[in-house]
């Protein structure tokens, strides 16, 4: 499964039970370095220096996706680990150093 390109990169908070929607989507553009590695950059904000590193695992019952984020700026770090639905969705859940859980969405960007 390919997934380079270009997604939408959106996320829910947890604060104090709520779901808090961001209020700008980011945008990510992955590249797949070979079947099962990947690697991004966030194009917007274009001032987060960000990289990306991930990895799909792919089984009968579906493929998982793996990504995790660094800010050697700001030692900023997220885990994001979500099921791929389809070539052009991704959904699952995320935690940081900064702050709350929450849920993530990827949706590739035509």
């Amino acid at each position: 499964m390919d997934l380079s390109g270009r997604w939408e990169f959106s996320f829910d908070r947890t604060l104090n039970g709520q779901l808090v929607p961001t209020s700008v989507p980011h945008e990510l553009i992955v590249i797949m370095l070979d079947e099962v590695n990947l690697v991004g950059r966030l194009v917007f904000p274009a001032d987060d220096i960000s990289r990306f590193n991930g990895h799909l695992s792919t089984t009968s019952q579906g493929t998982l996706f793996s990504l995790h984020q660094v800010n050697d700026k700001t030692g900023y770090q997220a885990l994001y680990i979500g099921k791929v639905e389809g070539s052009s969705r991704i959904a699952g859940i995320f935690t940081d150093l900064a702050g709350p859980d929450g849920d993530f969405r990827l949706r590739r960007i035509p």
